[in-house]
């Protein structure tokens, strides 16, 4: 089926380092058919759930994945597939870009990763498989190393050029929902389901940093720009901002609509979170204060991202859509969908 676009505005604010539309209703919709999925006792139309969404570095392009074990690569400009990846064999958790763009590695609950190049949609790696599932993905700043962690207290760093793995350091923990680098690429940073996160002085990983993040499993961390700051957040409803130089909280915000399940950083003052309240929210740390919200999704936002250069925001949701914030310099904003597809080629 051909998607079908409508296209709107919404009015936005200055707020910290990024304007933000204000109460921003999605109102660019791409429509495509659902996915067929076949069970023991009877054929049923469901679309693929999304839990993992990656921008190209500069814009221009988004990749997504979920539930039904493909990886797509749309135009953010015109909502269509650019390319359609095909090789995992159950859910993917994670996607992420290398820093140049030209590599985009994929994983998920059939413990592959996978490294495909980005402008063909060939696979170039399949990684040694982990005993379990992988949750996280991050390539370091000059893409020489690719962090991943899962349903295990490893953290495993491998080399993307050879393929090989090079390095595991002992996680916080047995069940690792996030792992990233630091701007720099100093740093690296992983936290899981026991609400403690430990960061690592890179290249040599000797523990740098252990902090207690609160109560509940930590679904995502970020660092900001200046890498000296780190952002938590998760299942106990809270975002928390470390100085990871010493492991000063320097703050704490209080979602208490409900659990932050996807985080991004876009700049030094904004940070964007997904969660089990169906909203995109956007905060302002240092003023403790919600900036503005994205309405919309009918599921829980599992995930989010943002690009610096082309002032976007992805996040990506249980209710089967993509949806598209642009965060422009102007005084106007515009939101869009993409609902995925698994039989566009």
């Amino acid at each position: 089926m051909r998607p079908t676009l409508f296209l709107a505005t919404a009015a936005a604010c200055a707020v910290g380092c990024w304007p933000c539309p204000t109460m921003a209703q999605v109102s660019t919709i791409l429509r495509t058919s659902p996915t067929t999925e076949a069970s023991t006792e009877t054929t049923r139309i469901k679309p693929p759930v999304i839990t993992a969404v990656a921008i190209v570095p500069g814009g221009g392009q988004v990749a997504t994945a979920g539930d039904d074990h493909v990886v797509r690569i749309w135009s953010t400009e015109t909502g269509q597939i650019v390319r359609t990846l095909n090789g995992h064999t159950d859910w993917v958790r994670s996607l992420a870009f290398s820093p140049d763009g030209r590599v985009l590695a994929s994983a998920g609950d059939d413990r592959q990763i996978i490294l495909w190049q980005a402008e063909t949609g060939k696979p170039v790696a399949q990684l040694t498989p982990h005993p379990h599932a992988v949750y996280s993905l991050a390539f370091s700043p000059d893409a020489s190393r690719l962090a991943a962690v899962g349903f295990e207290h490893k953290v495993r760093i491998y080399d993307p050029e050879r393929g090989e793995l090079v390095k595991e350091l002992d996680g916080p923990g047995d069940d690792l929902r996030s792992v990233v680098f630091s701007p720099d690429g100093t740093q690296l940073a992983a936290g899981g389901r026991n609400g403690q996160i430990r960061v690592w002085a890179m290249p040599g990983g000797t523990i740098r940093l252990e902090v207690a993040a609160g109560m509940g499993r930590i679904r995502t961390l970020a660092y900001f720009p200046d890498g000296e700051k780190l952002a938590s957040a998760g299942e106990g409803r809270t975002i928390s901002v470390w100085d990871t130089r010493t492991g000063e909280q320097l703050q704490t915000l209080n979602c208490r609509t409900g659990k932050v399940l996807s985080m991004a950083v876009c700049g030094a003052s904004l940070i964007a979170t997904g969660g089990s309240d169906n909203v995109v929210r956007v905060w302002n740390w240092q003023t403790q204060a919600e900036a503005n919200h994205f309405l919309g999704h009918t599921g829980s936002v599992a995930t989010l991202a943002f690009d610096r250069e082309s002032g976007v925001i992805i996040s990506g949701s249980y209710d089967t859509t993509v949806r598209v914030w642009k965060l422009n310099a102007a005084d106007s904003g515009t939101a869009g969908e993409i609902h995925p597809d698994s039989r566009v080629r």
